[in-house]
């Protein structure tokens, strides 16, 4: 297939994606293979009486982890700390007081942070859908029957620190399981991440992501609200994103800073592929560090983590179409696919889209794979 029409295809389905479903109302995607010599980022829709645009910020949701995993290999590499060291070396004794405790026994003092970047702690989740969006998380709620997300869209004004958020889950959730017994994916365990990279650095995880991540990697547009402000100003706005009908400006919600280490940042799709390529290449951690961090435990179906990543694989025996990099709830994604030899990079801004935004990725991949490499 010639590279224009490839292009006109992928355009026109991202044109197709918005305009036949009521609940998108932008979306955004980037295309980059370097053995095709191609380099394509598009958008369609509209954000408020703004033309959605290429080069617009918008919000990456649990992406997010993926910059937290990275700073804490970067320490790694630096001999700063261990996958398997206990995060009680890092942690103060009030966080861990009763943080992971089972039929009486208290399992804190075997978490280690491998288990934290793997999702293999046994903490909880902090998110409501339940087994809607995916097939093995369950609806975390307190007694009262409410999510830790459900008192964040209760109090948007509420700007929520990490520990008030484990605090939280101490109170209200159980964990799961002993750790390393399992896969289960806990927003709770990144936020402790944070933590621990503030612990070690000795400064707010915010200007961390800065210091590691954004300015070396000149992502001047990307930034941790309610935290920071990116380097540069965009001309353009933060494209919100949506929960079904509930149009969320995450600008202006500080509530959401409870996902923190989570997956809070708001980025562009270029930006993010600079980060990907970066460590798809080696810049960022040593070869024998990524490996590590690509060792892969089932986690939903079609869908494996590592640490801080994600393998999509959307037909489990064929290879060719297996694909790694960050998923957001937001239907965000960054993606690397070796065998094709592609970047994608995107979102579609809609919580419900998730499932369809894979599929999505997939008929991308293989158009992709059917344009000739130079």
């Amino acid at each position: 297939m010639e590279q224009r029409e490839a292009k006109s295809r992928l355009e026109s389905r991202l044109r197709s994606a918005v305009r036949d479903s009521p609940d998108l109302h932008s979306a955004y995607l980037l295309v980059h293979s370097d053995s095709r010599d191609l380099h394509w980022n598009m958008a369609t829709g509209r954000t408020g009486d703004t033309e959605a645009a290429p080069e617009q910020p918008f919000y990456a949701a649990s992406i997010g982890k993926s910059f937290t995993s990275t700073i804490v290999a970067m320490l790694s590499d630096d001999g700063q700390l261990s996958f398997d060291d206990p995060i009680g070396e890092y942690l103060s004794t009030s966080i861990l007081d009763g943080l992971h405790t089972i039929d009486g026994t208290d399992y804190t003092d075997e978490i280690r942070i491998s288990h934290l970047l793997g999702h293999t702690s046994g903490l909880p989740h902090s998110l409501p859908e339940g087994g809607k969006m995916f097939l093995n998380t369950r609806l975390e709620a307190s007694p009262e029957g409410k999510t830790l997300f459900d008192e964040m869209l209760a109090d948007p004004d509420r700007t929520w620190e990490p520990e008030a958020t484990i605090e939280w889950a101490k109170r209200n959730l159980e964990p799961h399981f002993p750790p390393g017994e399992d896969c289960y994916y806990s927003e709770f365990g990144y936020n402790l991440l944070g933590l621990i990279i503030e612990s070690v650095t000795d400064q707010p995880y915010h200007e961390a992501l800065k210091e590691f991540l954004f300015d070396p990697l000149e992502m001047e547009h990307s930034y941790l609200p309610p935290f920071s402000e990116p380097a540069v100003d965009s001309e353009l706005p933060t494209a919100p994103f949506y929960i079904g009908e509930t149009k969320l400006d995450v600008d202006t919600v500080p509530s959401l800073s409870a996902f923190y280490a989570g997956g809070q940042t708001v980025n562009t799709a270029e930006e993010l592929f600079r980060f990907h390529r970066a460590l798809v290449e080696g810049k960022l951690v040593s070869e024998e560090t990524l490996q590590e961090m690509r060792q892969w435990n089932k986690l939903w179906q079609g869908i494996d983590y590592g640490y801080g990543f994600v393998r999509i694989r959307p037909f489990p025996f064929l290879e060719r179409f297996h694909s790694w990099g960050g998923l957001g709830a937001s239907s965000a994604f960054m993606v690397y696919n070796p065998s094709i030899d592609v970047y994608l990079v995107g979102t579609f801004n809609q919580w419900s889209y998730m499932r369809k935004s894979m599929m999505f990725l997939f008929r991308t991949l293989r158009s992709i794979s059917k344009v000739e490499r130079t």
